[in-house]
């Protein structure tokens, strides 16, 4: 896949985010749909692809919220490097090894977050509303992973960007 491709499948999947948070609210917790994408990247595309992505996705999420400009960096990144390590001997096409690790994504983000809110000047007390909101977004990420990877294989498939396993991916 080209860093083309996977540039306008972020912004098409940014755009939908925006679209669906502005629609669906679920308990005071939207949709998030960019975990989903870093382990599309991280399973799908080569090391540097996947980390593209993974900076990308956390700067357009950071734009669009309150947080501080590169604050979901690390965390998406981290995650993007592990899973894209593991890839050639993980079962890719597994749907619960997907919704796996699109939860574990998105909880990681969002203890990131609130870990480096902790730490600010008006500290983000630790409660269990909070908590739950966290749980609450990891599983809406992990049950929206597995078909969203299989809508971002169609589209590549459709745009002729995606690769025969027998092909190797160079930068």
């Amino acid at each position: 896949m080209t860093k083309t491709f996977l540039f306008s499948a972020v912004v098409v999947v940014m755009a939908l985010q925006c679209a669906l948070g502005a629609v669906v609210n679920l308990a005071g917790v939207k949709f998030d749909l960019m975990p989903a994408m870093v382990v599309f990247a991280a399973l799908f595309a080569s090391w540097n692809r996947a980390l593209f992505v993974a900076v990308v996705c956390s700067l357009l999420l950071d734009a669009l919220s309150f947080q501080a400009l590169g604050l979901s960096v690390a965390p998406l990144a981290v995650a993007a490097a592990a899973i894209n390590h593991f890839q050639r001997v993980l079962y890719r096409d597994n749907i619960l090894l997907q919704a796996a690790l699109g939860g574990a994504t998105s909880l990681a983000t969002s203890v990131w977050t609130w870990l480096l809110l902790r730490l600010g000047e008006t500290p983000l007390p630790f409660e269990f509303g909070i908590a739950a909101k966290m749980v609450l977004i990891a599983l809406l990420v992990a049950l929206d992973t597995p078909l969203f990877l299989w809508l971002l294989k169609c589209s590549a498939r459709w745009c002729g960007q995606w690769l025969d396993e027998k092909e190797a991916e160079v930068f």
